[in-house]
């Protein structure tokens, strides 16, 4: 059983939603929302064109240990660490933000609001070790189901102050709890 939180601001309303896809090598999933009626704005992300540098700044938003945290969109930032993952993967980037349980699934952003990545995984004895899925993995997936936010948008948060980016990005970030029963 899959819910939704948060959509449109939302956090006391969960809603139901089915896997459409899933690339299970990338810890990738593509979930549609059940009910029809819900209308989304366009998303106020673009998505990175090439490959990330290491030193490039990003951040993270997501709902660490919410149970703890609360359901307020949470930001780490740091920086590109490596331009592979976990022990040399190409499928992901290393990066020095910080995560912990309930980042995974959430979106990783370059310092110009474009999507990088998913974050997937971190190394639990270490310090500020993440990773996440690159955001042509992501495209790939998108693309086999012709969704039309796997276009190719450039920079629409570009030259906005990291607070504003965070005000415009916080809307399309949500709470996914998945129980196995």
């Amino acid at each position: 059983k899959i819910t939704v939180k948060g959509v449109g601001g939302d956090f006391s309303t969960p809603l139901g939603a089915d896997v459409v896809m899933k690339d299970e090598n990338n810890d990738l999933a593509l979930l549609k929302l059940k009910n029809q009626n819900i209308k989304f704005d366009s998303l106020p992300y673009s998505f990175k064109s090439g490959s990330a540098e290491t030193g490039e700044d990003v951040f993270i938003l997501g709902y660490p240990l919410k149970d703890v945290m609360g359901e307020e969109v949470k930001l780490t930032t740091g920086v590109v660490s490596s331009k592979t993952g976990y022990q040399g993967s190409i499928s992901s980037y290393q990066v020095s933000a910080a995560a912990q349980p309930g980042n995974s699934g959430g979106p990783l952003f370059d310092k110009n609001g474009n999507l990088l990545g998913v974050v997937n995984a971190k190394i639990g004895s270490a310090e500020n070790v993440t990773y996440g899925v690159k955001v042509n993995y992501v495209k790939a997936l998108l693309e086999m189901t012709d969704s039309p936010a796997a276009s190719d948008r450039k920079d629409k948060l570009a030259g906005q102050p990291l607070s504003e980016q965070i005000k415009k990005l916080k809307n399309v970030v949500y709470i996914i709890e998945v129980d196995a029963e």
